[in-house]
C-alpha cells in the first residue's frame, strides 16, 4: 500500500475514534450532593432566685444580702437551665470563702452554713449531680431554698462578707451513661 493509502486509513481510524470519544461525552452527566451534619449544642445558664415574687409574679432574683445577723434565713435558690437543643446532664459545684473586717480572705467549707439540700441532687466528689437529665427549655428544682446563718456563729466572724459561689456545668446525654453520676466529658476532666 502506498503511503498515501496508509495515512488515509489511519486518518479515517482517527477520526472515527474523535467521533466515538466526542459521542461518549454527551451522554456523561456528573452530579453533586452537599450533606451538611450540624452538632447539637451543650449551653446551660445559671438562676438565682428568692422565694419572694415581683407583681409580674415571676421570682425576685437572689441579689447581695446586708446586715445578716446568726439565726436568719436568707432565701436564695439556685437552679440551672438548659438553653441549648440537646438534652443534658448538669452538675453545680458550692464554693464558699469569708472577708474578715480585717480585709484578710479565706476559704471555708459551705458546710459552715444551713442549707436544706434538695433530694433531686446527689453529692459526689465535691459536685452536686442533678438525677434527671434536661431537655431543651428545661429547668432543674433548686439546690437548695435557704441559706440559714448558724446562731453559734464564732465571734470571729462579726462584720464579715461570706461569698457563696455556685458554678454550674453540663454534659450531653446522648451516648453518655444513663445518669449524670455515669456520664462523662465534664469540663476540667
Amino acid at each position: 500500500m502506498n503511503k498515501q493509502k496508509v495515512f488515509a486509513i489511519a486518518l479515517v481510524v482517527l477520526l472515527g475514534a474523535l467521533a466515538i470519544g466526542g459521542t461518549s461525552a454527551y451522554f456523561t452527566y456528573s452530579d453533586k450532593a452537599r450533606n451538611v451534619i450540624t452538632s447539637s449544642g451543650v449551653k446551660i445558664e445559671l438562676i438565682e432566685d428568692t422565694e419572694e415574687v415581683g407583681v409580674d409574679g415571676r421570682p425576685i432574683p437572689f441579689t447581695n444580702v446586708d446586715n445578716a445577723m446568726p439565726g436568719d434565713r436568707i432565701s436564695k435558690i439556685p437552679k440551672i437551665k438548659n438553653v441549648d437543643e440537646g438534652e443534658v446532664f448538669v452538675r453545680m459545684r458550692l464554693f464558699a470563702s469569708v472577708e474578715y473586717a480585717d480585709g484578710r480572705e479565706e476559704k471555708i467549707s459551705p458546710t459552715l452554713f444551713n442549707l436544706d439540700f434538695s433530694r433531686s441532687w446527689s453529692s459526689k466528689d465535691g459536685y452536686y449531680y442533678y438525677m434527671y437529665p434536661l431537655g431543651k427549655g428545661e429547668t432543674t428544682q433548686a439546690l437548695f431554698t435557704t441559706v440559714v446563718i448558724p446562731k453559734t456563729l464564732a465571734d470571729k466572724y462579726q462584720n464579715a462578707k461570706f461569698a457563696l459561689t455556685l458554678k454550674g456545668e453540663a454534659v450531653q446525654t446522648a451516648n453518655n451513661g444513663a445518669t449524670a453520676l455515669e456520664a462523662q466529658g465534664w469540663p476540667g476532666e
